[in-house]
């Protein structure tokens, strides 16, 4: 009896590991925008119940990035319902954005999308304090008539980007980082330090920081220049390029 208890354990054990390998091979190529790649990851992944991948693969389809399903849409919001349901601010997050941005451009929609967005920030989530400074940073308009729905408020984007700061999100890194370096915002000016937690939001993925943080990638950029380290400006350089043609 023995025996066959411990073969039970072992055999549990190596399901768990599987699917925590098919749930960090679908992040990988998620991330790096490889949907094809992702795909059968997150499918297994989700499966196996891991929340996190199911919002991905609910993102996936919502964006008609997975062939397999019906791309339809009405599918993701549903699977993005099922992981808050199941305590998921990640798919609140995410479902919040799908509405306010790339969903029917009414005011009731969009509104509600910023809400949930709020939510998860509210029950930290890092992600969502990070795009509440976009938000509020550039205000939100309708598509149609240039309307705002939102308007730009400085201090609710600071409040929001320091949140993200505090909840240890890569965005809030950069540019907390970058006020500190300059000594803006309140901060007292310390180049070192805001060139350490820049560096730390570059370190977790260059690409996110160069797409999501281009001012503060910049401002690394040309340290790195200014302080004869080409090498490590040139990957970041590139980047900026790619995500910002006609800016940088």
């Amino acid at each position: 009896m023995k025996k066959i208890l411990t073969l039970v354990v072992a055999l549990a054990t190596c399901v768990c590991s599987v699917a925590q390998t098919d749930a960090e091979l679908g992040k990988k190529w998620f991330e790096a925008e490889d949907y094809g790649k992702a795909l059968p990851y997150l499918q297994r992944a989700t499966a196996a119940g891991d929340i996190d991948s199911k919002v991905r693969l609910a993102w996936m389809v919502f964006l008609m990035q997975a062939p397999s399903y019906s791309m339809d849409r009405n599918k993701a919001i549903q699977m993005f319902d099922e992981c808050i349901a199941q305590g998921s601010t990640y798919a609140m997050e995410r479902k919040g954005f799908a509405l306010y941005a790339m969903s029917v451009d009414t005011r009731e929609e969009r509104m509600k999308g910023i809400e949930l967005i709020r939510q998860a920030s509210d029950l930290g989530n890092g992600q969502a304090s990070a795009e509440l400074y976009r938000i509020y940073t550039d205000g939100i308009r309708s598509f149609a008539s240039g309307e705002y729905y939102v308007e730009p408020a400085a201090d609710t984007a600071f409040y929001y980007i320091q949140r993200a700061y505090d909840q240890g999100y890569l965005d809030g890194k950069a540019y907390v980082g970058l006020y500190i370096y300059e000594g803006t915002h309140g901060y007292e000016k310390n180049e070192a330090l805001g060139v350490s937690l820049m560096e730390a939001a570059a370190l977790e993925s260059e690409r996110r920081f160069a797409g999501d943080c281009p001012e503060p990638c910049h401002c690394l950029i040309n340290y790195y220049k200014a302080t004869g380290q080409p090498m490590k400006a040139a990957p970041l350089t590139k980047l900026l390029h790619k995500y910002y043609p006609n800016r940088y």
